[in-house]
């Protein structure tokens, strides 16, 4: 049970190894007739013969891999950002490999310089934080690059975001509109990434400080009980004076994880707590029917982001500054 070669392909199909050639690597249009075609399909399947990837990138000076890094596969986004750019990706003839960087930060820079100095032809990247700085130190290598979900100061590389500053100020006007006094906030660290300093910044922008109470969560060292125990504290105080309150949370996961509980405790039976949050999935809309949430649409952005890469590395775009692609949250 030998593994097959391309020579054993050519063989079986009865065509030359440049034939075999042509064909995998999708230049086979005005060299080979359908019936060659045909044959050298078929004689992989039989064989079933699995392409030498480094083969293949000595010969094209491509590997026809992506690497798709993203902050963290506990939220839900990351995952759907994948799908999006995959889905895409494979359609042009391209696998993308998913790499976590679990919140990490020198996780991250170990994967971004093994990814910039190895075999992919391109990187969507979702990063940790928003400090360019930081950011260019991990790379060791220049490579085609697509960044995703955060909003950098740095033109070079394409992005691909949302508008989380207006979505947020839409719907916290319209909650303060219903009567809300007050605003409780379910946020992993803010000072670390700009999706989260402009969603705050939008709430800011049309509430009193006063009114806004901030929840931060650390992603990796986060005690759930105790968390859950920070929210009751606060709604048991609300209710004592008789306010109203908005649990407003920046991340579809703080939404699954707490929310849930606080139904389960009886703290969403009354009129006096209303809940809204970016949502990525139909799950958070699934528990809470009633609520109006903020829904993002991280698929497409994950497929556009895939498309702009893809224009870079086909040549179909010379620019040297982009501007941000906004893929819009709706609320």
């Amino acid at each position: 049970m030998k593994k097959a070669t391309i020579r054993n392909v050519a063989e079986l199909a009865d065509v030359s190894i440049a034939s075999v050639s042509r064909y995998l690597n999708n230049k086979s249009e005005g060299h080979l007739s359908k019936e060659k075609a045909y044959s050298i399909e078929q004689a992989i399947k039989k064989l079933k013969y699995i392409p030498n990837l480094a083969a293949r990138q000595m010969a094209t000076n491509r590997s026809k891999t992506i690497a798709v890094v993203v902050s963290n596969i506990d939220d839900y986004f990351s995952t759907e950002l994948f799908k999006g750019a995959s889905n895409i990706l494979h359609v042009k003839g391209y696998e993308a490999f998913l790499l976590d960087t679990n919140s990490d930060q020198s996780q991250e820079k170990e994967l971004i310089k093994t990814v910039s100095s190895s075999f992919f032809d391109g990187l969507l990247f979702q990063p940790l934080s928003s400090n360019i700085k930081t950011i260019l130190s991990e790379f060791i290598h220049d490579i085609p690059t697509v960044i995703l979900d955060r909003r950098l100061s740095y033109t070079r590389w394409p992005q691909v975001i949302s508008n989380n500053i207006e979505v947020s100020k839409n719907a916290t006007k319209y909650f303060l509109n219903k009567g809300c006094d007050d605003i409780l906030i379910l946020s992993s660290e803010l000072k670390i990434a700009s999706t989260r300093r402009d969603r705050y910044s939008g709430i800011c922008s049309v509430a009193n400080p006063r009114q806004i109470h901030l929840i931060q969560i650390d992603e990796e060292t986060y005690n759930h009980i105790a968390i859950k125990k920070k929210i009751e504290i606060f709604l048991h105080e609300q209710e004592k004076y008789k306010k109203k309150t908005l649990i407003f949370s920046f991340k579809e996961r703080w939404l699954l994880e707490f929310i849930p509980m606080l139904i389960a405790d009886g703290f969403l039976n009354t009129n006096s707590v209303y809940v809204t949050g970016f949502s990525d999935t139909k799950l958070a809309h699934l528990f809470l029917p009633a609520s109006k949430l903020i829904s993002q649409n991280p698929y497409l952005m994950g497929a556009s982001a895939a498309e702009t890469l893809l224009k870079l590395l086909n040549g179909k775009t010379k620019k040297t500054n982009f501007k941000p692609l906004i893929i819009p949250a709706k609320f």
